[in-house]
């Protein structure tokens, strides 16, 4: 490895004063690190990793050990490494940094991107300034280099399918030289392109058996290199052993209630798959019911609307009385109380659900603001996400008492609780914006432009509307009041997490500045979800152990809905769930959603009702939207099957359990239906309730390894495999019945398979 003098001087000065990588005993204390140290992923071969992401106080860092892969020096601050890969480095290894006698170990993922070209030929030269933008470059426009003929692109990107759109003159179109596109889910189409995966030469690694002291894995290509740690700490090389197709492992001595194990591999190709195994007292846990809430993997999260759950309790009822504001965009009385009463009456235990994500409660206006065209109407907040105060619980929704009352009651009923926020805007009328209106982005751009919807060539500094002001995160003074008022929530209240909105358009200070102050001032674990629409690295981007313990996966919706609501090939689907693995690591919390509020309901695309080539808001308010093809009951019961079959944490938006239909807001945020259910609705909502319970149940479905078995025109084959236990759920969405072995699944349908190998050919 050819170094600089410099810092060859400068490693040989820092390694000598430090203790080996290798060296590590049972009787080391835990490490330091609040939290799963996750995996650092790499975008180049040098760079900086940042500390302070691990550690809440660096002034702990003595030093940091020496690796035979690469070359490492700390800063003098200790806030960063400073890293430089080699040729040969392994896919896969660690850094080790040491607090007093204690090792904190950290997985490092050398980056795997290569180069990704795009080519349009154009030799009359039709373009006179060719762009491009796609998920390689987080759909940030691209300029197009013109030579010889024809219009050339070219970056570093991960291997994997990545979508894309050329645009000439300002307006978007797919490349017309690439006939391979996807639904933008919008009416329109993304081109796109690939880079190869190495996927049949890099190892997949499985659960085989428990040994006495430990377990063993399967391997299905030549591993040459396996880290595996206990929390956040390695375990010796003495006790990881590899052979041609296997590898044993060794557990040292633990006595935690919660640990886990995590290993990974890797070869010459590539990084492997990851491996997770909960231990309960140094115990491998085989068990489902030895889970609990805290193990935010086993989560079923429930996302209501409070205005439109239910009405506990009428005396705060009280709609905004403004004769612009048409009935469905106003109150409809839903309240705290309301989800009170129906945690009380085992409403979410009955369906399985554990965690209850409540949309924001904070003080919304009183008055009616922006415009909808056809028909006319203005808008009230019902919907929370209009802020006028940070800190106070809307009085139509309830007080502070009822809201402690709620959260005790879900946690006696073994259901966590998170909190919608609002941090990235806040309503004009908000004291915070009178008081500092410098403490907003600009409303117009240097051009003269409304910085309004600008969601992507102007992310951080976008306003959602006029009368929204995006907060200026740049500034110190803003991040340290919002993250105050973020934390206050989970200090007041004994909350389990957060949803928060609109993560991509706040800077990633604001949240590693929040991350600290819930790490700081609480003593549980708080799950914290975002809100991204972008591409997987962008989403990524926000995701370890000092910002989000997860996103919500937006790109696997969209490929869910085009795959189960439509009649297009599953492909698309299971190339964007093992995508999603590789971005995101196997065991993921990223949430899996049924829909949401910015959607139109999935049911009425599935059932033809909503068309994907329309505006979906518009059709919600220009006509009733009714249920004409009944067969879109078991579409949805297929993607609920999905979401619940695969890693991450399964999301049910309110009435997919049964089925409400409808258009784009307000018309996807109807009352909550608890009575008179028709037959199919009933019908989905036991599916469901099943569904919930075999996942509740099961090792596999929630620290199972993960295998696309097959994905093509009609059939979906996904296996979950956790030492003895198998679950295998497979999809048909064709017109006749398919039978494997003594599987026999009826059309559009689906079926589970336990412990049972199928015989079937992966297409």
């Amino acid at each position: 490895m050819k170094l600089t003098t410099t810092l060859l001087v400068l490693n040989i000065l820092l390694f000598s004063a430090c203790k080996k990588e290798t060296e590590i005993a049972s009787f080391y204390e835990p490490s330091i690190i609040d939290g799963m140290a996750t995996p650092v992923y790499l975008n180049e071969n040098s760079g900086d990793i940042l500390l302070t992401d691990y550690f809440l106080d660096t002034n702990a860092i003595d030093s940091i050990a020496p690796s035979q892969y690469y070359d490492a020096v700390l800063a003098s601050d200790k806030k960063t490494v400073r890293y430089k890969m080699g040729d040969t480095t392994p896919y896969v290894t660690n850094l080790r940094i040491w607090t007093g006698n204690i090792p904190n170990d950290i997985p490092l993922f050398k980056t795997d991107k290569r180069l990704l070209e795009i080519s349009v030929p154009d030799a009359d030269k039709t373009y006179t300034d060719l762009k491009i933008k796609g998920q390689f470059s987080n759909w940030e426009t691209q300029s197009m280099s013109y030579k010889e003929g024809v219009w050339n692109f070219s970056m570093q990107a991960t291997p994997g399918e990545h979508q894309y759109v050329l645009i000439n003159d300002g307006k978007e179109m797919s490349d017309p030289y690439n006939d391979r596109s996807v639904s933008n889910g919008m009416g329109g189409t993304n081109s796109v392109a690939s880079l190869p995966t190495n996927e049949d030469k890099i190892p997949a690694i499985e659960t085989h058996k428990i040994t006495e002291d430990g377990f063993t894995l399967t391997t299905s290509a030549p591993t040459d290199h396996v880290i595996a740690y206990l929390n956040n700490q390695l375990i010796p090389s003495e006790k990881v052993s590899i052979s041609e197709n296997s590898i044993s492992i060794t557990i040292p001595s633990d006595t935690n209630p919660r640990s886990h194990v995590r290993v990974y591999a890797g070869n010459s190709f590539g990084r492997s798959n990851d491996v997770l195994i909960p231990l309960s007292e140094g115990n491998i846990v085989t068990d489902a019911s030895q889970l609990n809430r805290s193990d935010f993997r086993t989560q079923i999260m429930y996302f209501l609307m409070v205005d439109r759950f239910k009405d506990g309790n009428l005396e705060n009822t009280r709609k905004v009385a403004n004769d612009s504001i048409l009935p469905k965009a106003n109150y409809y009385g839903g309240d705290l109380q309301g989800v009170l009463d129906k945690i009380n009456e085992n409403y979410f235990s009955d369906l399985g659900i554990n965690t209850i994500w409540l949309s924001p409660i904070t003080q919304n206006p009183e008055g009616a603001y922006g415009l909808w065209p056809d028909p006319l109407t203005k808008f009230s907040g019902y919907h929370g996400y209009w802020p006028i105060s940070n800190t106070k619980i809307d009085d139509r929704f309830g007080d502070e008492t009822v809201f402690k009352e709620l959260i005790a009651k879900a946690h006696a009923k073994g259901m966590n609780v998170i909190l919608d926020y609002v941090a990235n805007h806040v309503h004009e009328e908000h004291p915070l914006y009178k008081q500092h209106p410098d403490w907003a982005t600009e409303l117009y751009l240097p051009d003269g432009s409304l910085n309004t919807e600008r969601w992507d060539d102007h992310r951080l500094t976008t306003w959602f509307d006029t009368f929204m002001p995006t907060l200026d995160f740049s500034k110190p003074e803003v991040v340290e009041k919002m993250t105050d008022s973020a934390a206050y929530w989970v200090t007041k209240y004994d909350l389990d997490g957060f949803r928060h909105d609109a993560t991509k358009h706040i800077q990633l200070e604001f949240w590693r500045t929040l991350t600290r102050k819930v790490k700081e001032r609480t003593d549980r674990p708080v799950y914290q979800v975002g809100e991204t629409y972008g591409s997987p690295e962008l989403i990524r981007s926000y995701i370890n152990t000092g910002m989000l313990d997860a996103q919500f996966d937006f790109n696997l919706y969209d490929a869910s809905v085009n795959a189960f609501a439509t009649g297009d090939s599953f492909e698309r689907l299971g190339n964007t769930l093992e995508q999603g693995l590789r971005y995101y690591g196997d065991h993921h919390m990223m949430g899996n959603i049924t829909g949401n509020q910015d959607r139109a309901r999935f049911i009425s695309y599935a059932s033809g009702d909503v068309r994907f080539d329309e505006d979906a808001k518009k059709a919600g308010w220009t006509r009733e939207i009714k249920m004409s093809d009944t067969t879109a009951y078991n579409k949805l019961a297929m993607l609920q099957a999905f979401n619940l079959t695969i890693p991450g944490v399964p999301c049910i938006y309110y009435g997919d359990e049964y089925g409400s239909i409808g258009g784009n807001d307000p018309d996807n945020r109807k009352m909550m239906q608890f009575d008179g259910l028709d037959e199919n609705e009933e019908k989905l909502k036991t599916t469901v309730t099943q569904l919930i319970g075999k996942r509740r149940n099961s090792m596999a479905l929630q620290y199972g390894s993960t295998k696309v078995m097959r994905a093509d025109d009609a059939i979906l084959i996904i296996q979950r495999h956790y030492f003895d236990d198998f679950v295998t759920v497979i999809f048909n969405k064709g017109d006749k019945e398919i039978t494997f072995d003594d599987t026999t699944v009826p059309a559009n349908s689906f079926a589970l398979v336990d412990n049972t190998t199928i015989n079937f050919q992966k297409k």
